[in-house]
């Protein structure tokens, strides 16, 4: 997808600025230097821009069409199927106030990444040091 091009254009930006060897993971970079991928930092905006523009004008009929389940659209599938896949429901995330929804989308996404991050560094011990 666009979204892992950006990554790896992330990734490279960052490997050349640092001259880190290609043995270190994308992962570990992005651990060493606590930032989030690109993927993450879209995501984010999305949501926020989705839940700000609900909060913002709650009666126009256009949002409601368009965070309805039955309704077809891309963006709002894609918006649906990536709030699931982290565990929320886009639902509920429109009952809650703006800041909290937002909140619990960004530190879900951020948990996740970290997770990710985490299980893509192969960790080993110093030399001289037995488990």
């Amino acid at each position: 997808s666009n979204l892992t091009s950006l990554g790896t254009l992330q990734n490279q930006f960052l490997r050349r600025l640092l001259k880190l060897p290609m043995c270190v993971s994308n992962a570990a970079i992005r651990l060493e230097l606590r930032i989030a991928s690109l993927e993450t930092v879209i995501w984010k905006r999305v949501f926020g821009y989705w839940l700000s523009s609900w909060h913002r004008l709650p009666n126009h009929y256009l949002f409601q069409c368009l965070w309805r389940d039955d309704f077809v659209n891309p963006w709002v599938g894609k918006i649906h199927a990536k709030l699931l896949s982290i565990g929320i429901s886009p639902a509920d995330s429109l009952k809650m106030n703006l800041r909290s929804a937002k909140r619990l989308i960004e530190q879900r996404l951020a948990d996740i990444e970290n997770q990710h991050n985490l299980a893509g560094v192969r960790v080993s011990a110093p030399p001289g040091i037995t488990e």
